[in-house]
């Protein structure tokens, strides 16, 4: 009987750090994925722009549903708008919070590689490694930007730690590497 309230207070102890301030907060360690990769895992690259968003309970997670309007697709099936799921979220006074996990701001122009599991929700692939900000440079040429993440990331096969770089480039040459990655083995963008 001690025992069992041992176990109790040791459970409840643990749980109150988890969840201070009504908050979860939960880290992810992501394996690197490659550009070419990404092509091959993604079942859908597209250029959007982010709308409304709202979060669901999915038993003990929570999901921060994002409507988007499909601006460009270079692979996938060809849809106008669509609703990308992020890990984490706030409904009532309890939210949680993972790491490497985009934030996604209303009129927000963004590349995104996208995964559709089998629940059928959209999410992006390798969660910040497959999302690029759409930057305009000084001329209005369209550039795209992936910022570099504190988040833990491991060499693809081993356990070994590496940097997760800065990557900005033209959107063009971004979709000449997707062409590329998907004529080299992947089914060709549309």
């Amino acid at each position: 009987m001690l025992s069992g309230l041992l176990d109790m207070v040791r459970l409840g102890y643990l749980l109150s750090i988890l969840l201070i301030g009504g908050r979860l907060v939960c880290a992810a360690t992501l394996e690197q994925l490659s550009l070419d990769e990404m092509v091959r895992q993604s079942s859908d690259i597209v250029r959007a722009k982010a709308g409304q968003s709202h979060s669901i309970r999915d038993g003990a997670l929570i999901y921060t549903l994002v409507e988007v309007e499909v601006l460009d697709q270079w692979k996938g099936e060809r849809v106008s708008r669509r609703a990308i799921a992020l890990p984490g979220g706030r409904i009532g006074g309890f939210s949680q919070q993972f790491g490497g996990v985009p934030l996604l701001v209303p009129d927000q122009e963004f590349v995104a590689f996208l995964w559709t599991g089998p629940s059928g929700r959209t999410q992006i692939l390798g969660l910040s490694q497959g999302f690029f900000e759409v930057i305009r440079d000084a001329q209005g040429r369209i550039r795209i930007h992936r910022k570099p993440t504190a988040d833990l990331m491991l060499a693809p096969g081993s356990a070994a730690p590496v940097l997760y770089a800065d990557i900005e480039m033209p959107l063009e040459e971004l979709v000449a590497s997707i062409r590329a990655a998907s004529a080299a083995g992947g089914p060709s963008p549309q």
